[in-house]
């Protein structure tokens, strides 16, 4: 799996924080959208524009489910993700998915964001929010598998059990 990114997860320190690794990237564009700030935040958003814009970014190869599931809550809300084709930098087309900022907030947006302006400005203190941000994450999760209730109740386990149990089937043989 793999997610075209334009923004912050574009940085190996965000991604390592994210997820503990940095997975195989590639640089590419995609074609009729526009990457601005967003008025009061960091990181940038990306809508849809004419046709001949483009918003450079990275594409991220290799992902995991769990990693796709820690950039979707990472996300949050104020994005939706779209299916897209990122050209990489050899020219080849390379179907991926984007994070598209939702239409009901464009009026946040303004301006260009600037991708070095944002590491020699925020870097540092975004990674660490961004560690803070997935151990939060990793620790509801396993919250969330410790107290799952069970699919079936105890005493559907037990009659289970006594089915798989040599003799446990009921009279006959026969399930």
């Amino acid at each position: 799996m793999s997610a075209f990114v334009y923004g912050t997860l574009m940085y190996p320190e965000v991604l390592n924080a994210l997820i503990n690794r940095v997975p195989k990237m590639e640089p590419a564009v995609i074609l009729g959208y526009q990457r601005y700030r967003i008025r009061g935040q960091v990181f940038p958003g990306t809508i849809r524009s004419a046709p001949d814009s483009q918003v450079a970014g990275m594409v991220l190869l290799d992902l995991q489910p769990d990693e796709l599931e820690m950039f979707d809550e990472f996300e949050g809300d104020e994005y939706y993700k779209e299916g897209v084709e990122a050209r990489l930098e050899g020219g080849a087309a390379c179907p991926t998915t984007v994070y598209i900022w939702q239409d009901s907030l464009r009026s946040y947006l303004y301006g260009e964001w600037d991708p070095q302006e944002f590491r020699e400005r925020e870097l540092e203190r975004y990674v660490e929010m961004c560690a803070g941000f997935a151990a939060d994450v990793q620790q509801q999760r396993r919250w969330k598998g410790e107290f799952q209730p069970s699919s079936s109740s105890e005493e559907e386990q037990q009659q289970q059990q006594q089915r798989e149990a040599p003799g446990g089937g009921p009279p006959g043989g026969e399930a």
